[in-house]
This record gives structure tokens, sequence and C-alpha cells, in this order.
């Protein structure tokens, strides 16, 4: 029995993390074919949130407004919701704990939420990244692989912080401030992802000219690098003329699937400023 993706979709053109992630989900859901109270989980990866939220976690600001479990029932089990935040790497972390999850629950629904906007919520300020909101609704299935194990590479120091608010200078704006430093260059990035990717496909014995390569672009040739120093067969990005950041594998799936793409072997990868990487194999429905 593999873990296979029954639905993803994204969502743009907000300015909200949490509407935007909940639209998302609740999309997924309807095209799944799952109710709201079939959902077990509720893992959300996005980093940026609307007005700097802290408190509560945002997987249950998002469960809310998607309107999935606020019902208890008697002898139901409630959804537990989540956030994993480990920025472009987050959904590929997330995979791995929704197979954990997903092992004790033979028919059950995992859905990972990310999504990513300026704290400010005003369509006129300038944000690092595309402002998308995406879900993807995951189960068992007994004729699928479905994904493989996850493998990470990250550096061996520590990172200087990417997004921050300076406290000394935010004054009374602090709920619609933020700072974005994009330090980590194509090189580094690559180097950390080639290296999760290849322990990957090793470890699910696929071979690079046969998968399609779903990426993220955290530098505008980190796709079509990363590409040919693994020499995969292809490679599919998201639609979005920037980064879409936490939802970037994500849109990157939905238009792998709206190309056709995914009757092949498919490896996700993502890769972060620190830097960090990680990749999964997905093998659906038919895909050996």
């Amino acid at each position: 029995m593999g873990i296979i993706i029954s639905s993803a979709v994204t969502q743009s053109g907000g300015v909200s993390s949490v509407g935007q992630a909940a639209e998302a989900a609740r999309a997924a859901l309807t095209g799944a074919g799952c109710t709201a109270e079939q959902v077990d989980a509720l893992i959300n990866v996005g980093v940026y949130r609307d007005a700097n939220l802290v408190e509560p976690a945002v997987a249950a600001l998002i469960q809310q407004a998607a309107g999935i479990g606020l019902d208890y029932r008697a002898g139901e089990l409630p959804c537990l919701s989540f956030d994993l935040m480990n920025g472009a790497c987050g959904l590929v972390n997330a995979v791995g704990v929704a197979s954990s999850l997903l092992a004790d629950l033979p028919t059950g629904h995992v859905v990972v939420v990310s999504g990513d906007a300026h704290p400010a919520q005003r369509a006129d300020v300038e944000f690092a990244f595309e402002p998308v909101g995406a879900a993807l609704v995951l189960e068992n299935h007994s004729d699928a692989v479905g994904f493989g194990g996850v493998h990470v590479s990250a550096g061996d120091t520590l990172p200087d912080p990417q997004g921050y608010v300076t406290l000394s200078a935010m004054g009374a704006e602090g709920r619609s401030s933020l700072t974005v430093e994009l330090a980590t260059g194509t090189a580094e990035l690559v180097e950390h992802a080639a290296t999760a990717a290849r322990e990957a496909l090793a470890a699910d014995g696929l071979d690079a000219a046969r998968v399609v390569l779903l990426c993220g672009k955290p530098t505008p040739d980190f796709a079509e690098t990363l590409a040919t120093e693994l020499g995969v067969g292809a490679v599919i990005t998201d639609g979005f003329a920037g980064d879409a950041h936490t939802s970037a594998l994500t849109a990157a799936f939905v238009a792998a699937r709206d190309a056709g793409a995914t009757e092949r072997p498919l490896l996700f990868v993502a890769a972060d400023g620190g830097p960090t990487a990680a990749a999964v194999t997905y093998r659906g429905l038919g895909v050996q």
C-alpha cells in the first residue's frame, strides 16, 4: 500500500495566507471526493502569515476557515492540525510526517496546506514570494507505490535569518512589517538539492533519466541548473512568475498533472536558504 496524492489545488490572487490556503483545502477535498469529516490531520507548511501571527498555530486558523473537523462526534477522533515550518522544504517534510500518520490510518486522509503572504495583507506591498495558497490531499491506496522515503541535505553551520521583523525599527507597525533577505546562491542550493535527490533516487531504485523533476524557483536558474546536474528526463516548475516558496512543489505537481506528466515517476526536490534541501520520489497509480 502506498500513499497517493488524490487531489492537488493552488489558489492565487488574494492577499491572505490563511484565506488562500483554506480555499485551496476546500477545493482539494472536493477534488478528492473527501468530506471535511473524513480528514484526520491538517498540516500547514506556510511560513509568512497574516499580521505576523505567532499564536495560535496558523494550521488551526486554516482548519477553521476551511470548515474541517469543527464538529466533535462521539466515537470519532478529532482532526489534528499543526504547523510544520521548514521553508520551501516544508512540504517534503510534511510528506514524511503524513506517511507516519497514515501508516496507522488505512482509510485516513491528511491535508497538507501551504502559502505565504506579506503580513500587511495588501497587494501593493513588495514581497519576495508569490502569494499562492495550495493544498494536497494524501491517502493510502493498495495499487500504488506512492511516495518513497524523505531525504535531506543541509549545511553544517547555523544559517542567518531569512525573514524577520526588526524589533528596534518596527515601532507600532510590527504586525505589518517584514524584512526578507535571500542570500543563498544557486550553486549552494543545487549542491544540497542534488545530494538529497540522488539519495532519494538510489534508495528507490530509479534512474534519473526516467523521472520528471518537480521543483521550485528559489533562484531564476535553479531548476535548469539542477536538472542538468541530475540528468533527469524532464523538469517542471510552477507556472507563477516568481518564487511560490512553500507552495512551489504543489504548484509544480499541478502543472505536471495538467501536462499529463504524472504517468512517469516524479522527483520532488525543494531547496531553501541555509542552505538546506529535501527530496522524495513519487509514483502514482499505475506508475512503477
